[in-house]
């Protein structure tokens, strides 16, 4: 098949390579003149790692990744450690954390490799949503025919209004965050905040009212990342959900109000630069795809979720592997039944991704406005065995079984028994 795809951000590269790798002709078109890997810290749950590697992706995804052992819940003031929160057994294969700029290097090259048609520079006007063969028109007057479009240009997707026949705009919220990333050499040469910083590779997290720190060294790429959140208030008048420029030392005068523990403020003073975005999520939309089924909305362009559950790439991820499987099992009757296969694509895909919306909600939630710990469970450590959890994704955020249920979900596997459910009607 040929397929056109909206941008050359994490999920329009990563559809690009698992596409072409199977054989279909993608085309890439990206309004920016050159890949813009800016970033902060990526994590890959491993119902995402799950299908990379099985797209021949784990020896690269070693090369830039390391594994998450634990989370640390830590008082913003002392640095001190309140709780751990040790899932173990969750999955057989590794929760993955990377850097975003690595990630999308890497899928980059990858979709080269693969044959991908990348063209940079060009914006698109508008698509048409033909019934035999949509189009996308850019900007300079080239027309592009595709038996399939993906959108994937973003939360602020300039395509959304044309596909769904509506303008819908994101949630926006009042907690901005700044993202900063510090080298080895930074860290290092500073003793007694490396010893802090880097000691553990687990997803640290430093809370406070309406102000939370999450960190991460990353052993394999020697760096550490940090995003800094703020409730209420921004350096400036916010113009865009996401800025390369923040003020870095409005941000360092925000944590030393807050009285903030001596490592936090020495990986603040370090920091040469910041970017900065608020944080947003789109609201549950009725569908993903156009009248025809043939234009699909993907990644962020439908469903952007808070940063806070750590599954946004996953998702994604998982997403594009059930619209592969779904493609495949149709097999040369593809192109013809993409509307059938795009509308069992949306029926599968939009529980669990709504779901997990709420989840990342919710936790945003607990980051901003609950203490810590209370004295008695400081230095607890809270121990998730998942061996023999049932998964359940209507239980309690953070049972045992809801974590199960996000963790360890095998989309494809999925996908397959509702095709088997279903056979009689598709």
């Amino acid at each position: 098949m040929r397929i056109i795809i909206i941008g050359a951000g994490l999920g329009g590269l990563t559809a690009a390579f698992c596409f072409a790798r199977r054989g279909h002709n993608v085309i890439v078109v990206e309004q920016r003149k050159h890949l813009s890997p800016q970033g902060s810290g990526l994590g890959i749950r491993p119902g995402a790692t799950r299908i990379l590697h099985s797209w021949g992706l784990e020896p690269d995804m070693r090369a830039i990744s390391d594994a998450t052992p634990t989370v640390l819940l830590r008082d913003l003031k002392t640095g001190g450690i309140a709780t751990r929160s040790v899932v173990e057994n969750a999955s057989e294969v590794p929760d993955w954390g990377t850097h975003r700029t690595n990630m999308i290097e890497m899928l980059y090259r990858k979709a080269i490799g693969a044959g991908v048609d990348m063209q940079f520079g060009k914006s698109v006007r508008m698509v048409n949503d033909d019934l035999q063969q949509p189009h996308v028109e850019l900007v300079d007057g080239t027309v592009l025919r595709a038996d399939m479009i993906l959108a994937a240009d973003g939360i602020w997707s300039r395509t959304r209004g044309q596909i769904l026949g509506n303008e819908i705009v994101p949630n926006v919220s009042d907690i901005t965050c700044y993202g900063i990333k510090l080298s080895a050499e930074q860290i290092f040469g500073n003793p007694a905040m490396a010893k802090s910083l880097t000691d553990n590779m687990a997803i640290n997290i430093w809370m406070d009212e309406k102000t939370f720190v999450v960190g991460r060294w990353n052993q394999v790429l020697q760096v550490w990342s940090g995003r800094f959140g703020i409730q209420g208030e921004s350096d400036s008048e916010q113009k865009s959900l996401w800025d390369e420029d923040g003020d870095i030392e409005w941000v360092r005068r925000w944590y030393r109000k807050k009285d903030t523990c001596p490592e936090l403020m020495a990986a603040l003073e370090m920091a040469d630069d910041c970017d900065r975005w608020r944080l947003a999520e789109m609201p549950n939309l009725p569908g993903w795809s156009s009248k025809s089924g043939r234009i699909v909305l993907l990644g962020d362009s439908a469903h952007a979720m808070q940063p806070n559950a750590a599954q946004g790439y996953s998702m994604i991820v998982e997403s594009i592997a059930v619209l592969e499987h779904l493609i495949e099992h149709a097999n040369s009757h593809a192109s013809e039944r993409i509307p059938e296969i795009v509308r069992t694509w949306e029926t599968i895909r939009k529980p669990r991704i709504e779901r997990i919306k709420e989840y990342a909600k919710w936790n945003t939630a607990m980051f901003t406005g609950v203490p810590v710990a209370s004295k008695s469970e400081v230095g607890k450590t809270m121990v998730k065995d998942l061996t023999h959890v049932a998964a359940d994704m209507n239980a309690k955020f953070h049972s045992v079984a809801f974590v199960k249920w996000v963790l360890d979900f095998d989309a494809v596997q999925e996908a397959q028994r509702y095709l088997e459910d279903n056979r009689a009607r598709l």
